[in-house]
Order: structure tokens, then C-alpha cells, then sequence
């Protein structure tokens, strides 16, 4: 498929991309395998510590993305949990195992939970988690009961138009922490709604004079460059304000 426009439809955020030149989807490129080489002599790239801190935060940049369209999409999050250790407890290791085994638990209780969790750290270094779900009403001393490591507080979300964006301030804060390195940087439960992307330039069409997106204010937008191309023009629009 040859396309110039999409929109990804993430609950009540609307972006719209509008590409310089015709881009291309399912589209496989066939690499011509390279004549084998005499190996040359070693040589010491100075430059390999800037190349990965790129990649990282490219890579973060790109996870921030994921979370704040999954979250918007599943508009049924009504929760903010935080769930911290008594012990000042490092390892990552560990600490997604009590994690994975708390949700489990959970889970036997509620088994149309719907979750998505992110890690960070406390000052004293110690981990914790929040992460936002679709519990009914639960009293805050049961769900420390099940989670039992520690201390767990629980608040009803209200008036957040942009939920993904919120919880995405907890992942810029240790995106890059040392710790994260090749580390899963979210959980999230397999039943959640996903992001619609549209690539169809009728249905495009449509969507844009449905919502009036040539005269509506957006939320944000900005011209943006990739390793691709250049001028992407970029626009998110929150489609609750626009009939507000």
C-alpha cells in the first residue's frame, strides 16, 4: 500500500501524519546478499557510547509512544495504583517477579482486570510501580494485603484528558537509568483495546471532515524529521474538546 496521510485513533486522541513524499506499507525489501570479504583489521570506534545512548533514546521515545496510545485507547482505566517495598529492594529481577506473581493474585480475584504498569525508582534507589487498571471499588488495606511487600495506595483518575501523557512523566523520569538497560520499561494485560491505525485515503477523508481537522485546533503539532525523511507534519487533536 502507497500512502501520503494516517491517522491512529487512540481512544479520544486523534493524530493526523501528512508525509512530504508517498510512503509505503507491507512493503518487504529484498537485501542482495554481499560477496564474502578478507575480515579487516580491528578498528576502535570512539563514537559506538553516542551511538547507543541514541539508540536508547530512540527506543524510549518509541516505548512512550506505545504506552500513551495503549492507555488512551482503553478509556475503562479509572485507577492509579502505587505499589512500593518496605525493603529497599534493587533488582529489577525480583522485583517483576513479586509483581507478576501480585497480578496473578489479582487476577484470580478479578479476571477482567485490565492493566498497564511502569517502574521507577525511589531516591533511596529502591523500585516501586505504578500502573493504572479497571478495578471495581477495593479498600486500600485489601489490596495491600494482596500485594503484600508494602506500602500500596490506590486514587479514582478524574478530569485527565490525556491519560497517556500523564503516566508517561513516571517513564521519562527512569527511561534512562542505567538499571533499565535491555529491561522490559512496562507490563500490560493481553485483553487491552489497541490504537486503530488508518491508512486508507477514503476513510481518511471522511474522519477529517467528520471532526472539521482542516479548521479544528489542535492539542499540538509540530514538523518533524526522521531517519527516513524530512517535513513530516504532525497534529494531535483531542476529539472530547472538539465538541465540547
Amino acid at each position: 500500500m502507497i500512502y501520503t496521510e494516517k491517522i491512529i485513533m487512540s481512544g479520544n486522541i486523534l493524530e493526523y501524519y501528512q508525509y512530504p513524499r508517498p510512503m509505503f506499507k507491507d512493503y518487504k525489501v529484498i537485501k542482495k546478499k554481499k560477496p564474502k570479504q578478507e575480515p579487516e583489521q580491528l578498528k576502535i570506534d570512539f563514537s559506538i557510547g553516542d551511538s547507543l545512548k541514541g539508540k536508547r533514546d530512540d527506543n524510549i521515545s518509541r516505548t512512550r509512544t506505545k504506552i500513551k496510545r495503549l492507555v488512551n485507547s482503553n478509556q475503562d482505566f479509572d485507577k492509579f495504583v502505587t505499589l512500593t517495598f518496605v525493603e529497599n529492594l534493587q533488582d529489577i529481577k525480583i522485583a517483576n517477579r513479586h509483581f507478576n506473581k501480585f497480578i496473578m493474585r489479582l487476577k484470580y480475584q478479578y479476571s477482567d482486570l485490565k492493566y498497564l504498569s511502569i517502574i521507577e525508582f525511589q531516591k533511596r534507589g529502591s523500585i516501586h510501580y505504578h500502573f493504572l487498571c479497571n478495578l471495581p471499588y477495593i479498600e486500600n488495606q485489601i489490596l495491600r494485603d494482596i500485594w503484600t511487600f508494602g506500602y500500596v495506595k490506590i486514587n479514582k483518575i478524574k478530569d485527565v484528558n490525556n491519560l497517556g501523557a500523564y503516566i508517561c512523566k513516571y517513564l521519562s523520569k527512569d527511561g534512562n537509568n542505567e538499571k533499565m538497560f535491555r529491561k522490559k520499561k512496562y507490563f500490560c494485560s493481553k485483553n487491552l483495546e489497541q490504537p486503530e491505525k488508518i491508512f486508507d485515503s477514503k476513510i481518511i477523508q471522511e474522519l477529517k471532515s467528520l471532526y472539521n481537522l482542516s479548521s479544528a485546533q489542535p492539542t499540538y503539532k509540530t514538523i518533524f524529521s526522521n531517519k527516513y525523511l524530512d517535513g513530516v507534519n504532525y497534529s494531535q487533536f483531542d476529539l472530547k474538546n472538539l465538541f465540547a
